[in-house]
């Protein structure tokens, strides 16, 4: 799908193009939304620029995520998508600088274009001026994904918080945790864990395309307020990455936390089958004393020898549970 956006004055206005039409000259934004190969051949006639592939985008090594080539600027970076109510995915996304205008290349929908998408079409939202071009469009997409991120840590921090809560605050702390609720605990900080490895790898490559971006402007002749713009994403970049190390530093403190508890647990379970063992040991030496079949044995023939013998059971049991609780051991 193409979606084509038009400056007008300090807002965007969005025009239905088919691959056969042609291009407005004051376009400034090309959206490719899973296109299909007629229309990268529309897009590529229009601009000039290659479109790269889903194999392209996906590219681990630097050199392909951000090159210049034939004077149109390649960038791509990981985006987080949602793809269910609770789940969320990277996806690559990239961004081509072809003169002044824009063109970005995607297979998913991340939140954040469909809102810069959003406020950018309206008058006075104050994301464009006239006579904007591709590179300030980037920039906001690029501000509305860092702002989308850092709501998403809201919500990763609310959930750890609430964790923690049910780790270190729980009602009727005398009751040990069951095995559902540790399952279920580790389930939810280990989710969460997961999560924030993802948000650090988008991060991280919004870092870098900003790196990049910094270095050609510096080294052209752009707005200065493009160069104050990336400094202030960049500041803002290490701000968050600087707290979702935080926030994994806190994950895996709580995953060592209850992992500890599930072994205090195991310990407390495994003592009381000891002292158990150990406390029955002298009732089943005297059983077993007085289970032996020998002909000569004076108590079977007194009438007090029964009872005798379950009162020293009884005693022998009680005598080495009661030396257990003075040493505290119970």
């Amino acid at each position: 799908m193409i979606q084509v956006y038009c400056i007008e004055d300090d807002h965007l206005r969005q025009v239905d193009l088919q691959p056969t039409d042609s291009l407005p000259d004051n376009a400034l934004w090309i959206d490719l939304l899973n296109p299909t190969p007629e229309e990268d051949q529309a897009v590529e006639g229009w601009t000039g620029a290659a479109i790269p592939t889903t194999e392209d985008m996906v590219e681990i090594e630097e050199s392909s995520r951000f090159y210049t080539e034939g004077g149109v600027k390649y960038l791509t970076v990981p985006l987080l998508h949602a793809v269910g109510k609770e789940q969320r995915r990277i996806a690559p996304v990239s961004f081509i600088l072809t003169g002044r205008r824009l063109v970005t290349v995607r297979y998913s929908e991340p939140k954040a274009i469909a809102l810069y998408a959003g406020r950018a079409c309206k008058p006075g939202s104050g994301l464009l001026a006239p006579g904007s071009g591709g590179l300030s469009v980037m920039l906001g997409i690029v501000e509305a994904a860092t702002d989308r991120l850092a709501d998403i840590l809201e919500g990763v921090t609310e959930e750890i918080e609430t964790a923690s809560q049910a780790i270190f605050h729980r009602q009727g702390a005398d009751r040990p945790m069951s095995t559902k609720e540790f399952r279920r605990l580790l389930t939810r900080i280990g989710g969460q864990g997961t999560f924030l490895s993802k948000v650090r790898e988008s991060l991280s490559g919004i870092s870098r395309l900003l790196a990049y971006v910094r270095a050609a402007v510096e080294s052209g002749e752009s707005r200065r307020e493009s160069r104050v713009w990336i400094k202030s994403l960049e500041r803002d970049m290490q701000s968050l990455e600087n707290y979702v190390d935080f926030l994994s530093n806190k994950t895996t403190f709580l995953l060592d936390t209850i992992v500890g508890l599930i072994s205090v647990e195991q310990n407390a379970i495994i003592k009381i089958f000891s002292v158990a063992a150990v406390g029955l040991m002298p009732p089943t030496l005297i059983a077993s004393i007085y289970g032996m079949n020998f002909h000569f044995m004076p108590e079977l023939d007194e009438t007090w020898g029964y009872p005798a013998a379950l009162l020293a059971m009884v005693v022998s049991a009680i005598l080495p549970l009661f030396y257990f609780r003075r040493k505290g051991w119970l």
